[in-house]
């Protein structure tokens, strides 16, 4: 099989994540209770920040990092006043970008990076901006560093309800957190290796979908130290034969699909052994011995450029953008296996109230237009399940999902329960534990 080029975009993220991987950049200040006191709920994408917030100092906070740019934009507006001033079109320039509302967040930087998104925000008089923060980050952002911050789009309840009590704390009034999307976990798999898996009862077929048995796949795992692509019959072409049959996300200690996958290992070791927690360390030490992917971006590389990874956790949307995206790549050659029990990451947005233009934030991001561009360009499940579909459906995608009639139903399957992703102080415990973050 050739393998196909490595696209320079994806190169270019993964190089990016590499490189902003310290992901030390704020401290755990303040109360951490707020954190520690929510339900547990799901966890999602949980990136590593760009800049971190200033420390409280009690000086004044610094200007959100898009000001330097919006004040470039503003003396080139001005200039263009002097050039074009008797023509009448300079004035309107300026007049335009002074009116937009800046309006600052934390979450998904690709999402809001979106060119047709950011055109629904300009039209609404919104100059959107946000930091790249991880969910857990999120959580530790208190006094005035939260002053800098008008919304977040939450990547778990837990992560959501701490968020909305820390703006309480400061005096905000913010509003029940809204769904704007749901990300599930799948294990994607060479179409190849099918078979083997199945021989092994690690898949099984439901309503046309394929599932992923995770207590089978846990129990392999630790009791055949001698498990290998080869021993199972795995095609030369897809998997190196005396490698570990094994399943490889993004390292938990930088990049989300990495903090789910722990989570879900995480409760299908209690739900299998029902032990201590010595064991369950000592147990899921042995599965993060190699060095993983430090991104999700850099996992897909490695999956479709190398026979390093058979298995990749991935995001669903990311393996559907990747096999859309990219030239080369024969997307009816993969499938998509959803795991059992599942995982899911709930996107919600939290705003700090209602007068600072975040509320409208929240409701454009809900609204049918950006839906659609979430779902066509993001592949992503909005509150409309028929978006979804329309998108999988128009790039020939849905034999990844799901077998047979192709214009069946699309909806997840129901799996037997749902990791709870662990309190966001209780995971950082277990990252340091079983991963070893620095």
């Amino acid at each position: 099989m050739t393998d196909p080029p490595v696209p320079k975009k994806a190169a270019a993220r993964g190089k990016r994540a590499a490189e902003i991987s310290d992901n030390r950049g704020i401290t755990q200040q303040g109360d951490n209770s707020a954190a520690g006191q929510v339900q547990a709920g799901t966890v999602g994408e949980i990136h590593v920040h760009v800049a971190p917030p200033r420390k409280s100092s009690g000086k004044k906070s610094p200007d959100p990092p898009d000001e330097g740019r919006r004040r470039l934009l503003l003396m080139i507006a001005v200039g263009a006043v002097g050039t074009v001033g008797l023509a009448g079109g300079g004035f309107w320039v300026q007049q335009n970008l002074t009116q937009l509302t800046p309006v600052f967040g934390g979450g998904w930087e690709a999402l809001f990076a979106s060119e047709e998104i950011g055109e629904v925000f300009r039209r609404q008089r919104l100059d959107v901006d946000v930091n790249n923060l991880s969910g857990i980050d999120m959580t530790y952002i208190q006094g005035e560093d939260l002053d800098r911050y008008h919304f977040f789009l939450c990547p778990a309840d837990s992560i959501a309800a701490a968020v909305k009590n820390n703006f309480r704390a400061s005096g905000q009034s913010p509003s029940n957190p809204r769904l704007v999307f749901q990300a599930p976990m799948v294990v994607l798999v060479h179409r190849a290796l099918l078979e083997c898996l199945v021989g092994q009862s690690l898949v099984r077929s439901e309503n046309g979908f394929h599932v992923f048995d995770v207590l089978r796949y846990l129990d392999h795992r630790l009791k055949k130290p001698n498990w290998t692509w080869g021993s199972i019959g795995a095609p030369e072409a897809v998997a190196q034969g005396d490698s570990q049959v094994e399943v490889v996300s993004g390292a938990p200690c930088s990049a989300g699909g990495g903090d789910l996958y722990l989570s879900l290992l995480i409760h299908a070791h209690r739900k299998n052994y029902r032990t201590d927690k010595v064991r369950l360390v000592n147990d899921l030490q042995r599965l993060f011995l190699n060095s993983w992917p430090a991104s999700s971006s850099g996992l897909l590389q490695e999956f479709f450029s190398s026979q390093q990874y058979p298995m990749a956790f991935v995001y669903e949307h990311d393996a559907l953008k990747y096999l859309a995206d990219q030239q080369g790549i024969a997307p009816d050659n993969y499938r998509l296996l959803y795991p059992d029990p599942g995982v899911i990451s709930k996107h919600l947005f939290v705003g700090r109230d209602d007068e600072d233009g975040s509320e409208l934030v929240g409701d454009l991001l809900t609204s049918r237009e950006v839906q659609q561009i979430m779902a066509r360009r993001f592949f992503l499940r909005g509150a409309d399940a028929e978006l979804f579909e329309q998108a999988v459906i128009a790039h020939g995608m849905t034999g990844c999902i799901r077998q047979g009639d192709a214009v069946g139903s699309l909806a997840l399957p129901i799996p037997s329960d749902i990791a709870p992703f662990p309190r966001p102080d209780l995971m950082i415990e277990f990252r340091n534990e079983i991963v070893a973050c620095a």
